[in-house]
């Protein structure tokens, strides 16, 4: 419960505050008397020690932060959305991208004309996609794809 919990609905936040919703999630599950190995986590249950070589050796810092979000990453349903000011995630997926999709990497800048045109091709076609130097205002044509 507590890894499913950390991978649905922590990835916006903070490594500190991530912890804190665990530790409040091991409470509320032994307050129920519900057995739970201790200091269980999301990390501790989800992450594959091999595939973290092969983030960290695709520039993914090895940080507790930064694996927690590639646990998320792969393991979400959901799109990912990355805010990336300090672009550690833009080397990471230039780097792991080819290698881990099928179909390809494709690297697109916002103020690209055919951009909608070639974001439909790439997901139609089943590849990553890489949209660089988004600013603070979208197109309102990309938001039933953020959505996902």
């Amino acid at each position: 419960m507590v890894a499913a919990g950390t991978l649905a609905y922590s990835g916006a936040f903070t490594s500190q505050y991530r912890s804190e919703l665990e530790v409040e999630w091991r409470k509320a599950i032994t307050d129920r008397n519900v057995a739970l190995l201790p200091d269980v986590s999301m990390r501790l249950l989800l992450e594959n020690p091999v595939t973290t070589k092969s983030w960290t050796a695709a520039s993914l810092p090895n940080d507790n932060l930064s694996i927690e979000n590639g646990i998320i990453m792969f393991g979400s349903r959901k799109w990912p959305l990355m805010i990336d000011p300090q672009n550690q995630a833009n080397k990471f997926i230039k780097k792991f991208g080819p290698e881990a999709s099928e179909a390809g990497l494709e690297n697109y800048k916002m103020s690209d004309g055919n951009l909608l045109r070639n974001l439909e091709l790439g997901i139609q076609f089943g590849k990553w996609v890489l949209i660089e130097n988004v600013g603070e205002d979208l197109d309102p044509a990309l938001e039933p794809i953020l959505l996902k």
